[in-house]
């Protein structure tokens, strides 16, 4: 991961970050895949997911943000 970011290298890693509307999830640290680069999160990428794993990935959102809450 860090050699990902110190190097530029842009590499596909899964990472844990604050989603800003991803997913319909806002808010919440969740682990997604994403690019880092130079810039840290260069990209998010969105995987395609059908309505069920949505709604799972939201509980799980929900849970992590009335545990901290």
């Amino acid at each position: 991961m860090v050699n990902s970011i110190i190097m530029d290298r842009k590499l596909l890693i899964p990472s844990s970050i604050l989603l800003k509307g991803e997913y319909g999830i806002s808010d919440s640290c969740t682990g997604v895949p994403v690019i880092l680069g130079k810039n840290g999160v260069e990209e998010v990428i969105k995987l395609e997911l059908n309505e069920d794993e949505i709604e799972v990935m939201k509980m799980a959102a929900e849970d992590v943000i009335s545990l901290v809450s």
